[in-house]
């Protein structure tokens, strides 16, 4: 009765967050309550050739030195937490006392340098191929039974934080429908990427000027592109250059589809 009153309370208050304050208050309250932890880390990665890459990340309560110090290109983060928890989906329980060899030295160092006792690390994967959302969260300083209830917690806690963490992510990048205005708002990211795509420029060149990798730009011009209703980035480039021309006095020229 207990552990339903608590996914209940989880699936409500979850439907609030819509913004950085909301699932700052709702991870604060809610989630620690369900789950009592010192800090934690969370965020949303999409795939790619290569593993993932990350479009968004939240710490809540992780100094700015630790979180330095295992970051890595494309926003994510260097950690065996993280690698076990793409591949096998998790839940992934490490301790300090934790004798096994197969965790990073230089990783374990910073962990214990941070104070950390423990961390657990839990998953959450929703739709295929292109579509395909990966949700990761690790929470420090737990209690070591909760190693023995990882799936369990998974289950209750990660479709719910999956979903705030979409509503975030589509709240930050959202902007006025087209059909409201002749010329659509871009937010600063989303300008960044479609400046560079106007200039002819593929997904690869775009992702090397903003650091992003290829594939997470496909798919941010891929979210864009739904949200505005195109259906290719000839269509995105004519609607966003409609009110604009280039430096030579003609419109901006889009590269071929990728």
């Amino acid at each position: 009765m207990r552990i339903k009153r608590s996914r209940d309370l989880l699936a409500s208050s979850a439907r609030s967050v819509v913004d950085a304050e909301s699932l700052n208050e709702w991870v604060q309250g809610p989630v620690r309550a369900v789950l009592p932890h010192g800090a934690m880390l969370c965020g949303q990665s999409v795939p790619h050739s290569g593993g993932y890459a990350a479009i968004q990340a939240w710490s809540f309560g992780v100094p700015p030195a630790y979180r330095a110090k295992i970051a890595c290109a494309g926003g994510n983060a260097r950690s065996p937490i993280l690698t076990r928890l793409m591949h096998i989906g998790g839940p992934v329980f490490f301790d300090e006392d934790d004798e096994r060899t197969d965790f990073d030295a230089t990783w374990r160092s910073n962990f214990r340098l941070a104070g950390w006792r423990n961390v657990l690390g839990l998953a959450h994967r929703e739709g295929e191929g292109d579509q395909l959302l990966f949700t990761s969260a690790a929470f420090y300083n737990v209690s070591s039974r909760m190693e023995a209830h990882g799936r369990a917690l998974q289950q209750m806690v990660m479709p719910h934080l999956h979903a705030a963490l979409s509503r975030v992510y589509q709240a930050q990048t959202e902007v006025e429908s087209p059909a409201a205005t002749s010329e659509p708002t871009l937010a600063p990211a989303e300008r960044a990427i479609v400046d560079l795509l106007l200039q002819g420029k593929t997904n690869k060149e775009i992702g090397k000027r903003l650091g992003r990798s290829a594939e997470t730009i496909k798919h941010r011009l891929s979210l864009l592109m739904r949200r505005l209703d195109v259906r290719n980035r000839t269509e995105l480039a004519r609607l966003i250059s409609r009110n604009e021309v280039g430096s030579s006095g003609q419109p901006p020229r889009p590269t071929p589809d990728e």
